[in-house]
């Protein structure tokens, strides 16, 4: 069995996304992990908490990787979940870990491209996104396509890196992002090697051009009210969650 395919999946980011993911799934979770200093699996039990979610929930899960997230989710609170994804290699590698925790009757994974959905209107009772806006044409649109699937009063959580407001903390950041992470992937493989001198530069020019309050606003206006953030982690990562307007 292979992951179900989804809609198209043409922008340069997207394949940008692609070429940077498929190397690197065999040893995704374990180094992400670990360049988090293990905050990864906070961030997103926090990230789930946000969805308040029952057996009885259908939930979407996108930019699902290998499936972390909809594991987590599907163990936590028993409901059914669709992971989607655009990397065919983080896809196959989630598949691997879906059924070796024997959660194939509760998780689906898809490949598809969460600009635009394969699914229809209010089809998911909640949806969850981690790391996703970066590498999106448009993350108002997204938010909106996101906000599309989602039933009325359901709740939509996002999970993604952030750069630390507090300047002292931000110089560490700025220090470990451009160079100790770079240093640490190089002997990994060539992909991680190139995750490495990418992720810092990307998150700064992302939160450059687009604010956490720009972020905000953009939720509010994909129809999303009661809109929430927290830093965690020192600032280290950001997590944002709503509820679909009724």
């Amino acid at each position: 069995m292979s992951p179900a395919s989804g809609t198209n999946l043409a922008s340069n980011k997207n394949l940008h996304a692609r070429r940077l993911f498929d190397p690197i799934a065999s040893r995704y979770d374990l180094l992400l992990e670990a360049l988090t200093f293990f905050q990864n699996s906070h961030w997103r039990r926090f990230l789930i908490s946000r969805l308040h979610l029952e057996p009885h929930h259908r939930v979407l899960d996108l930019c699902t990787g290998t499936a972390g997230v909809a594991m987590a989710m599907a163990r936590m609170h028993r409901c059914s979940v669709v992971g989607v994804d655009l990397s065919e290699g983080m896809l196959s590698r989630g598949l691997q870990r879906v059924r070796a925790k024997g959660l194939e009757h509760r998780i689906s994974l898809v490949l598809g491209n969460a600009e635009t959905l394969s699914f229809s209107d209010g089809q998911f009772d909640a949806a969850a996104f981690t790391y996703l806006l970066r590498y999106v044409d448009d993350p108002q649109a997204t938010i909106s396509e996101i906000a599309r699937v989602v039933k009325p009063g359901g709740r939509v959580s996002s999970l993604d890196f952030f750069v630390p407001p507090n300047p002292a903390i931000r110089s560490l950041w700025n220090f470990y992002t451009r160079w100790a992470l770079p240093l640490a992937t190089r002997p990994v493989s060539p992909g991680w090697r190139y995750v490495g001198r990418f992720l810092g530069p990307n998150i700064s020019s992302f939160y450059h051009r687009c604010t956490l309050e720009d972020l905000l606003a953009a939720w509010r206006g994909a129809g999303m009210v009661d809109v929430q953030a927290r830093t965690l982690t020192f600032g280290g990562a950001v997590v944002i969650w709503g509820t679909k307007a009724p």
